[in-house]
């Protein structure tokens, strides 16, 4: 006798492992790639707009680097490094930074961009997903991740582990693409994103799940980014024209209606000394 299958749930989410087996062969391929094209040394020009950079700022890499600063001394755990600007850009205003991704290639880019910048003696590597193995026993001054959290499978279970990780005083700042309106949601996949390449498996934060993973913190910060200048990729060597998307959703954004419509976040959370 034949015995009945049972039906599978729609929209069953993948096992821990599996998405981390799926995310890094994305990322293997696409470092693998972006690698091959060179690795360029940072600018005069982005050395000098992300130090010390204005809580103003139009821009929400240079916020980021705002609720980081200053880093000169401080010792700094990043999360999924990605290609290895900001490891690069950290090192380059002083801090001894410990960077970690699941994907080999991108730490091979993490090291080879170091090289490149002169700050390879100042950024510390290691391949692990496992955010608990990722330089294990050690406490840092501050904890950073661009576009990072909406890749993992359970980001609010990791919020306390950051929390425990940071030294009394710290820091954990973060960049995030974000949805809270449904109307947003189901066009967003028509206008590419501009903070972070996109995988079939990562979610989007929303206003809930920032709360939710700032929970055990003890103060929290954030600014809402990016709405018309979500279309400034499509004509990235017009800088104008980013300075003019960028003011205009600055102005829109000071709305409170406008804020849900907002694509990235970035926020602050700040452990008591």
């Amino acid at each position: 006798m034949t015995q009945a299958v049972q039906p599978q749930p729609r929209f069953l989410k993948p096992h821990p492992a599996t998405l981390q087996a799926r995310e890094a062969e994305h990322f293997n391929r696409h470092y693998a790639q972006e690698a091959a094209r060179g690795i360029p040394p940072l600018t005069d020009f982005d050395k000098l707009r992300y130090t010390a950079p204005s809580a103003k700022s139009i821009f929400p890499r240079e916020y980021f680097y705002h609720l980081l600063a200053p880093l000169t001394g401080k010792s700094v755990l990043e999360i999924a490094a990605g290609n290895g600007i900001d490891a690069s850009i950290a090192a380059h205003n002083g801090a001894t930074v410990h960077a970690y991704d699941l994907s080999e290639k991108s730490i091979d880019m993490v090291n080879r961009r170091a090289m490149v910048n002169a700050v390879a003696n100042r950024v510390h590597t290691q391949v692990t997903g496992d955010f608990n193995d990722a330089f294990s026993g050690q406490t840092f001054d501050a904890i950073l991740g661009y576009a990072a959290l909406h890749h993992l499978p359970d980001p609010e279970k990791l919020s306390q582990q950051v929390y425990d990780r940071l030294k009394p005083g710290g820091v954990a700042v973060f960049a995030e693409p974000v949805v809270n309106s449904k109307m947003l949601d189901r066009i967003r996949g028509l206008i590419p994103y501009s903070i972070h390449e996109m995988t079939e498996d990562e979610l989007p934060m929303d206003d809930d799940r920032i709360a939710e993973f700032a929970r055990p913190f003890d103060r929290m910060v954030c600014r809402d980014f990016q709405l018309t200048s979500r279309l400034w990729p499509i004509f990235p060597n017009n800088w104008p024209l980013a300075v003019a998307l960028h003011k205009l959703d600055s102005g829109l954004l000071k709305l409170p209606f406008m804020r849900r419509f907002a694509t990235v976040v970035v926020f602050g959370l700040y452990k008591k000394s």
